[in-house]
């Protein structure tokens, strides 16, 4: 944004420049060698360069100081060297319109909105007086002809400061409008990307936190598994022991024994039963397939207001460990695409098994994209996508947004696998 200020900047420096240089070539198209209408032509031409000259370099000071006072004593100097050169030359809408412009350009730098906006009417009020001031002086033999501005000259001189004066001030509003605008969107893509990254982060977190949950429950129903079955094979073994030692040679004994034997083993298969029915039920709850997708579709509209739509059509509800991580990468690597780049506000997300392949759809409404640059994401998608021989196409949709469409081949086993299970 810096940049762009100081090119603007410059633009007005050179308008500056320009302005000086056209009032000095006009003054010597003007007067030529020999100084025109003046009788004496050297002090004529050594007050004018001088002066001009005096002018330039208070203008160039001005651009470039900020100093309040700095600021007010060059405004003082330019005023001077304007009366000077105003009570030689009747050049009233060539050369001292040229002049009046050029320090109009550079008072309107230095004062801020709105407050630039009485600055074109102080310039035309003090141009009016310098105007009206030779005259009162009387004459001067550097220029004998000089006669007072007539009424339509300053209507016009007036008119154009003005004009100017106010054109300028819309650019430059405008210019600070439009940086305005430009931060302002840097800082919103900056937010969407940080929201982006926040959402990818808590989906994985919470994609991490139910693995875990899972996995520190299989380890505990499998430690409980090992201390029922430790704990009744070593009874029986010990019931078993003692009949051995015993000979049989009581049979009440021994059948008493045998049947604590046969209860104890009865009792540890309920037991064991009991925990492989909860590891079961462990991994039946864990989110896995669409289940996983619908999971990260809810973390997503929370976290970032972005509505989501799913359709799952024919899709079954896993296809295994593989090919679910992959659709859920597809999903996650979609939904952040379409808020980071596209600035979506709606997702849509379809899918669909056509001819032993699941294909995916994802629509979005938002920008479109020029030029579509395949990202560390999507080059990754496409890499792991390709190794299961499916196909990832990404281009802007017909109705408008972006449409990212993945079609992956089903493998029979897979298919077997989720009809059985369905």
């Amino acid at each position: 944004m810096l940049n762009t200020k100081r090119q603007f900047d410059y633009v007005f420096q050179a308008y500056i420049v320009l302005l000086l240089v056209l009032a000095l070539a006009l003054f010597i198209i003007t007067y030529g060698i020999d100084g025109g209408t003046s009788t004496r032509p050297y002090e004529f031409y050594r007050t004018f360069f001088f002066f001009f000259l005096f002018y330039s370099l208070c203008i160039i000071l001005l651009s470039n100081t900020n100093h309040l006072l700095g600021i007010l004593l060059l405004c003082f100097l330019c005023s001077t060297a304007l009366l000077v050169l105003d009570y030689s030359l009747n050049d009233f809408l060539t050369i001292r319109l040229l002049l009046y412009l050029t320090l109009q350009t550079v008072l309107l730098s230095h004062v801020s909105h709105p407050y630039n906006l009485i600055v074109p009417i102080l310039l035309a009020l003090g141009a009016l007086s310098l105007q009206l001031l030779p005259p009162f002086l009387g004459e001067n033999d550097l220029n004998p002809q000089l006669r007072p501005i007539e009424v339509e000259e300053l209507v016009a001189l007036l008119a154009i400061l003005l004009s100017s004066g106010y054109l300028q001030i819309a650019l430059r509003h405008y210019h600070a409008l439009h940086e305005k605008a430009k931060a302002q969107i840097e800082i919103l893509n900056t937010t969407i990307t940080k929201l982006t990254i926040f959402s990818q982060s808590l989906q994985s977190y919470a994609r991490t936190a139910e693995l875990e949950a899972a996995k520190k429950e299989r380890y505990r129903i499998s430690r409980e598994i090992h201390d029922i079955s430790g704990y009744m094979f070593t009874n029986i073994i010990a019931m078993m022991d003692a009949i051995i030692a015993s000979g049989c040679r009581n049979s009440d004994q021994t059948s008493e024994m045998c049947s604590a034997a046969r209860s104890q083993a009865q009792e540890g298969l309920v037991e064991t039963r009991r925990a492989l029915h909860l590891l079961r039920k462990s991994d039946t709850e864990r989110e896995v397939g669409m289940r996983a997708i619908y999971k990260i579709k809810k973390i997503f509209e929370s976290t970032t207001g972005v509505q989501v739509e799913i359709e799952s059509g024919n899709l079954d509800a896993t296809f295994g460990d593989e090919l679910d991580l992959i659709l859920y990468r597809i999903v996650q690597e979609g939904l952040t695409n379409a808020l980071r780049h596209g600035h979506a506000t709606c997702v849509r997300i379809l899918f669909w098994i056509v001819e032993d392949s699941v294909q995916v759809i994802i629509l979005d409404n938002g920008t479109g994209a020029k030029k579509i640059i395949k990202g560390i994401g999507l080059a990754g998608m496409e890499e792991r996508i390709s190794r299961l021989g499916g196909v990832v196409r990404a281009e802007n949709a017909p109705e408008g947004g972006f449409q990212l469409t993945v079609t992956i081949p089903l493998l029979k086993e897979q298919t077997d696998d989720t009809n059985s299970l369905g």
